[in-house]
């Protein structure tokens, strides 16, 4: 109920954003890139072989997420009429991993493979609160969709046994975004924000230098910062599920404008 009323917003703030500019001449952009992620945190789940919570200390760096990643995706774009801006995003990131390890006492061979599949949306509006011919400062509200399906199975002396976490939120944000021209064909970008709701708080900050580098093709080189901290059910329940990680690192997209 939360994610249909929260879409419901984001309609209602789309459309009076398109309707009270209909006249405008609109501008859009859209693009992709490549994005070097870190994350370090906690991540917690009720484990069905244990038969207790289970915390696990996550420390992953841009090689450890290559050597597990089997899928990885990202789209994103903006409109504007250079009053009203509109962002939008959307990744999917499918890691896979397995390990096997046989013990001497008692006797046993064990196999786990662990599928962990995150997709990412988020949409923001943002209107200018300050505007001169040095920066533009706008304030910005929107929301964020996360989810976490994840796929575990372990096989001991050939008896299987499966567990499926699949957990999703959304969350209403709100912040700042800076926009200074530094050349003809250089920007400087910034953002902050802080989202509530379906999780117990997620902060971002990003910060990038936009070059207009061919006709209506701009590339971004930027540092992204998220934190995340989300908790369903209790910890000892059956169905409790932590998720309470910093994700950061750098990229670099490539945007088509028109």
């Amino acid at each position: 109920m939360k994610t249909n009323k929260s879409w419901i917003v984001l309609i209602v703030l789309a459309v009076m954003g398109f309707s009270t500019m209909a006249h405008a001449e609109w501008h859009f952009g859209i693009g992709t890139g490549l994005f070097f992620l870190n994350a370090e945190g906690t991540e917690g789940f009720h484990s069905i072989v244990l038969d207790r919570a289970v915390e696990l200390d996550l420390d992953m760096d841009p090689d450890d997420f290559s050597d597990v990643t089997d899928t990885a995706f990202g789209l994103g774009g903006y409109a504007t009429d250079g009053t009203w801006l509109i962002k939008y995003s959307i990744g999917v990131l499918k890691l896979e991993d397995s390990a096997s390890t046989t013990l001497s006492n008692p006797p046993a061979t064990i196999i786990a493979k662990l599928d962990y599949d995150i997709t990412a949306g988020e949409v923001i509006v943002g209107y200018p609160v300050l505007s001169n011919d040095s920066f533009t400062l706008r304030a910005e509200g929107g929301v964020r969709y996360i989810r976490h399906d994840i796929n575990l199975g372990v096989t001991a002396n050939s008896t299987f046994r499966n567990r499926n976490i699949d957990e999703s939120w959304t969350d209403f944000l709100v912040g700042l975004s800076l926009a200074v021209p530094l050349a003809e064909k250089w920007s400087w970008d910034s953002q902050v924000n802080a989202g509530f709701g379906g999780s117990d708080g997620t902060y971002g900050a990003q910060t990038g230098v936009t070059w207009q580098f061919y006709k209506r093709w701009s590339t971004t080189l930027y540092g992204n910062y998220t934190a995340i901290e989300y908790e369903n059910s209790s910890k000892g329940q059956s169905d409790w599920y932590l998720y309470d990680v910093d994700e950061y690192g750098v990229g670099l997209s490539v945007l088509y404008n028109w």
